[in-house]
């Protein structure tokens, strides 16, 4: 079975920038150490008016992501998307090519 890559983009809401990278900061350390979690990064990119948050995840296969979605931490997290994001988050998700 092949990984799953994806590539999540998080718009912030208007002065919710600061909580919001404060909650992922807080939700990567416990995503990284989920069985099946190969990769977790955070990345922001823009200036003030233009900020936007990435996450670039990886993923063993279908039911470890099944997995990070159901745990206790990413449901407290994404539990606040209402608060902090302007939108739902804009989730890419792409596989490896061959070698």
């Amino acid at each position: 079975m092949s990984p799953i890559n994806l590539f999540a983009t998080l718009t912030p809401a208007p002065g919710q920038a600061d909580a919001l990278r404060a909650g992922l900061l807080v939700i990567a350390p416990y995503s990284r150490q989920e069985n099946g979690c190969e990769r977790y990064e955070l990345l922001e990119s823009g200036g003030d008016d233009t900020l936007r948050f990435h996450v670039i995840e990886r993923f063993t296969d279908e039911a470890a992501l099944q997995a990070h979605g159901d745990s206790d931490h990413f449901r407290a997290f994404s539990a606040r998307f209402g608060e902090w994001l302007v939108g739902p988050p804009e989730v890419i998700q792409a596989r490896d090519l061959p070698a």
